[in-house]
């Protein structure tokens, strides 16, 4: 087992398609100054693919959170999660297969919507994990409910953060409302990008995937503006895109392609009938002002029995990014509390 520090502060890759809960409630702004137990390595997936790992904390309820893509790492947002970490909850996170620093694939059948749910059940083996909270951001949420609906029997709640379309249409209809905020220039740019991306060797392909994002994660973000090629306009958005920049050059070389692969192999996909065979509690998160298109979050809530939403205000899709303090939120709920402001919708089922 490999042990090593933290990696560096980083935030989230936003999903681009071209039990009961128990009680007492942590105050996670009066958590100890000692920091909770850090654990990093890797461990055996599907395939016998070699996946990183990161583990907080020692507690006996498990918390494994999914980070968002795919393509990405858990550099770009997991550790934002490492406060959920306390007496009771232990929290993991890892880098899905051929992303991050675990094994980078070239092969697209082995880059599936499968083999991803094949992986998290290696893991919750590995850890001799029962039952588990899932938080999936984004693409994690995708994978969440396809994990949920194989095995719904290890899940114990769940949270959808800033999800993915639940549908097909949904996805293009959110492609459209994205494309149509960055200025044509930056979409031009981001053709030419992604054909250098391909090609670029170690010391340029950082600099591209960081002038790529940079255009692309405006929208995602409250009060969002086209951001000029090649130009980070917000703090926010820079620490994110170090987060998905800064993994090895040859994960960072093959994100593009494990996204599309992992993409395609979902097919003309809906969620909607495993979400409604849920029986755990699920709350959904999403930032009030975001710029996809709402009514596809809203769908997450209605096609699930008993979910309710969370709206964090002043936010957009990047909500935990914009306002970190959500998080106390979430481990009331984790905690068996309702958010005070999470709400159930009427039509849901």
């Amino acid at each position: 087992m490999k042990l090593r520090r933290p990696g560096r502060e980083a935030f989230v890759l936003v999903f681009c398609l071209i039990g009961q809960p128990a009680t007492a409630e942590p105050a996670i702004a009066q958590q100890k100054a000692s920091k909770p137990l850090v654990e990093e390595g890797y461990l055996a997936g599907a395939d016998d693919v070699r996946l990183f790992y990161r583990r907080v904390g020692k507690g006996s309820d498990f918390i494994v959170y999914l980070h968002g893509g795919p393509g990405a790492s858990m550099e770009n947002d997991g550790l934002l999660m490492d406060p959920l970490a306390d007496k009771r909850h232990t929290v993991i996170m890892y880098d899905q297969r051929g992303a991050g620093r675990s094994d980078v694939l070239k092969d697209a059948s082995l880059l599936t919507a499968a083999t991803h749910v094949r992986d998290l059940e290696a893991l919750r083996e590995h850890f001799g994990i029962e039952r588990m909270t899932l938080i999936g951001l984004s693409w994690g949420a995708g994978l969440t409910i396809l994990y949920a609906d194989a095995h719904p029997e290890r899940v114990a709640r769940i949270v959808f953060w800033t999800p993915m379309p639940p549908t097909k249409l949904y996805s293009q209809q959110r492609s459209k409302k994205i494309n149509s905020l960055i200025a044509p220039e930056g979409l031009e740019r981001m053709k030419e990008l992604q054909k250098e991306w391909a090609t670029a060797g170690d010391d340029r392909i950082e600099a591209v995937c960081r002038e790529y994002y940079g255009i692309l994660m405006g929208p995602y973000l409250f009060n969002a503006r086209s951001l000029d090629p090649g130009r980070l306009e917000t703090t926010i958005a820079g620490r994110e895109i170090a987060g998905m920049c800064g993994v090895p050059p040859a994960a960072v070389k093959n994100q593009l392609f494990a996204g599309q692969a992992t993409s395609r192999s979902l097919g003309d996909f809906d969620f909607r009938p495993m979400l409604a065979k849920l029986k755990v509690p699920v709350l959904v998160v999403e930032g009030e002002k975001t710029n996809v298109p709402l009514e596809a979050t809203e769908e997450w809530v209605k096609s699930t029995p008993g979910a309710r939403l969370l709206l964090i205000p002043n936010a957009g899709h990047m909500a935990l990014e914009e306002k970190p303090e959500a998080l106390q939120e979430i481990a009331k709920f984790l905690n068996g509390k309702w958010p005070t402001t999470a709400r159930e919708m009427s039509g849901s089922r």
